[in-house]
């Protein structure tokens, strides 16, 4: 449906996280009134009606990912089974009926369980302000034994994660992301890739009180991902106690106990 400047400007104050479903809902509504362009009348009309309908969610958790799997370049892993699975696993939770009793009342966006997933460590799908959040990264191996000194790792390297020593390479682990640029162009295999899997990290949110993420597991496989969300949905549930997101159940409890918990 085609949207006049007008309407469109309005459509850019809505906060980001809604906005696509607010365009959806005023499409929608529109539509059955035999409409086929939005303008700035109708947005206006059609945010009467629905408003307070846009902000609810049809269920009790989201799950957002990156287009990795679909050919970026960039891309470390391809999780569309991994995605699947996570699925399966956030409706066997019964998270929908289980965050209404906890709200009392319609889910809003800001109650859901919010999974993220990028394939790799630039973060598209918004990771670090999720409940819980995988990205795909490698498992670096580094022999430094093997390097010819030819910088080409240095300059590749836009973290500025590694030094050359007198002995080889050494990488800064605090700064590497584990993108595996260095592992693609080095040429004697000083720098490899050992495996590829995910980081996950949990507690991240917006909101009145905002939290990144914190990382829980630097790296695990797709069966390690979904045996940890199973145990970090059951003390989601187990703690929750006014349909709150993980990350305020995360400050309530202290990262160390929770990870214990969930480990």
């Amino acid at each position: 449906m085609r949207w006049t400047p007008e309407a469109e400007a309005w459509l850019k104050r809505v906060p980001f996280f809604v906005r696509k479903k607010v365009k959806q809902e005023v499409e929608k509504w529109l539509s059955a009134q035999g409409k086929t362009e939005v303008t700035e009348e109708d947005f206006l009309k059609a945010k009467q009606a629905l408003r307070g309908k846009a902000s609810e969610a049809r269920e009790g958790f989201a799950v957002e990912a990156c287009f990795g799997g679909s050919g970026c370049e960039n891309a470390l892993t391809d999780s569309k089974k991994l995605l699947s699975r996570i699925e399966e696993i956030l409706k066997a939770a019964g998270l929908t009926d289980f965050l209404k009793g906890k709200v009392g009342g319609p889910l809003k966006h800001h109650n859901a369980f919010r999974v993220g997933l990028s394939e790799c460590p630039n973060a598209c799908s918004q990771i670090h302000i999720k409940d819980f959040a995988i990205h795909g990264r490698i498992l670096l191996e580094v022999e430094p034994g093997l390097c010819s000194f030819c910088e080409s790792c240095l300059e590749v390297c836009e973290e500025e994660a590694i030094r050359l020593s007198e002995a080889g390479p050494l990488v800064d682990e605090e700064r590497c992301v584990a993108c595996g640029a260095c592992t693609r162009i080095c040429p004697t295999g000083a720098l490899r890739e050992a495996n590829r899997g995910y980081r996950i990290l949990v507690g991240g949110k917006l909101g009145r009180r905002p939290r990144l993420a914190t990382e829980l597991v630097p790296f695990t496989d797709i069966e390690g991902v979904l045996s940890i969300l199973e145990r970090v949905l059951k003390v989601y549930q187990e703690e929750n106690q006014k349909g709150e997101r993980l990350g305020t159940i995360i400050e309530r409890l202290g990262f160390e106990e929770f990870k214990k918990k969930v480990l």
